[in-house]
């Protein structure tokens, strides 16, 4: 996975239409979100999951696609142009510690980096890049700063958008789900209040300070700069993603969700389509009709069939990647919670009994469909409820 930092001063869907066609061209889905600072332009956070597996990467195909390195002016003038305009860090330290990035006299991104030979994996997952001591550096405000105080770039990019790009790889789960949370954290707060005091006299001079309210201290604001106040006038895109996920729904036989009307009687309403139907059961009914595509799960059946939601019906998908994801289902939740777990292993169900059937065999409960199976037999079933939870977090 790759995580990208950049100046919005273009479109993002060039960035998704750049990667796909030149500098990155196994791009399985691409997340981006724009944030706005209390000064300046915004800027955008995107991850972009590749398609290949993280082992299929070694150390000289990152340095293919990601580089913290000083061009060398003669052969790449245009790039050392570029690097030295967007991409160095500082200086700071020691030469400037008033550089907004200096936390307790020390650079809080670690800049200036160390020198390294070749790109690694450090004890922690994290990326260390090639950073040769090789005599190449850039100037700034009459300090020289080498390649230990270059962002992480990817030159097609740079070169394309003339803009701050800053290009990271990112191989552990930890990574992702921190950044996740930084594109879902919502927009800056804070705490405005407005009050009128009273005025003063001749025979009071001095002002009189009003009482303090502290309820009224601890309003909640949401804070808008004038770049996003302007953003959102016009409706510009705030998020963006590919693919498109639809996001099945789970419940248990005639335990499905169904909205309506107020004033709508209840024969009315047990009479409706959405009380007859849903997602699930259109799903068994699709394979009772379709044998040929028994050989998708729920949870991969939106990847070949688009459901419409005014006909309440699945139908055969045009050419489009789209996936699906069932909604969570707590493990306390008892018989929904192995219910879900079969979906996501059973191809071509036909009904909830067909999920309950394993060789030949019609059992009583999912949990029991479940213990057939194997899928708690073990420890597995917690294994993988762990798995889920390190990948995922709240918006906060």
């Amino acid at each position: 996975m790759l995580a990208f930092v950049a100046l919005y001063v273009f479109f993002p869907q060039l960035i998704t239409f750049h990667l796909k066609t030149s500098c990155l061209p196994n791009i399985s889905a691409a997340l981006y979100t724009v944030e706005f600072q209390k000064r300046g332009l915004p800027h955008i956070h995107c991850l972009v999951w590749l398609a290949n597996r993280s082992s299929d990467f070694d150390a000289s195909t990152i340095d293919g696609f990601i580089c913290a390195e000083v061009p060398d002016f003669r052969t790449d003038p245009l790039g050392y142009a570029l690097v030295d305009e967007f991409m160095m860090h500082g200086p700071c330290g020691q030469h400037n510690k008033r550089c907004p990035c200096m936390k307790n006299d020390k650079c809080s991104k670690n800049y200036p980096k160390s020198f390294q030979a070749e790109t690694i994996v450090d004890d922690f997952g994290f990326m260390i890049y090639k950073r040769r001591d090789d005599d190449r550096y850039i100037v700034k405000n009459g300090i020289k700063l080498d390649n230990r105080s270059v962002v992480p770039y990817n030159m097609a990019l740079l070169k394309k958008y003339c803009a701050h790009i800053n290009v990271e790889w990112c191989n552990k789960s930890n990574m992702i789900k921190y950044l996740f949370k930084y594109v879902t954290k919502g927009s800056d707060r804070a705490k405005v209040y407005f009050e009128v005091t009273a005025k003063t006299t001749n025979a009071s001079p001095e002002p009189q300070v009003a009482p303090r309210n502290e309820i009224q201290e601890y309003i909640d604001a949401r804070y808008l700069s004038i770049c996003e106040a302007i953003w959102r006038i016009f409706e510009f895109d705030i998020h963006f993603r590919i693919p498109a996920v639809e996001r099945l729904v789970v419940h248990l036989p005639n335990n499905n969700y169904v909205r309506y009307e107020p004033g709508i009687t209840l024969a009315s309403l047990l009479e409706s389509p959405a009380a007859k139907s849903s997602m699930l059961t259109e799903w068994f009914n699709t394979n009772v009709r379709n044998p040929g595509y028994r050989h998708l799960t729920y949870c991969d059946f939106p990847t070949e069939w688009s459901w419409h939601s005014s006909d309440r019906l699945w139908r055969k998908r045009t050419p489009c990647h789209k996936i699906g994801r069932m909604y969570y289902v707590h493990p306390t939740a008892g018989e929904l919670y192995y219910l879900r777990m079969l979906l996501m292993i059973v191809k071509g169900a036909t009904s909830y009994v067909d999920l309950r059937t394993f060789s030949g065999t019609v059992y009583g409960t999912f949990r029991e469909a479940c213990e057939a199976r194997g899928l708690l037999e073990s420890d597995n079933e917690w294994s993988l409820l762990f798995d889920e939870a390190i990948v995922s977090a709240s918006s906060h």
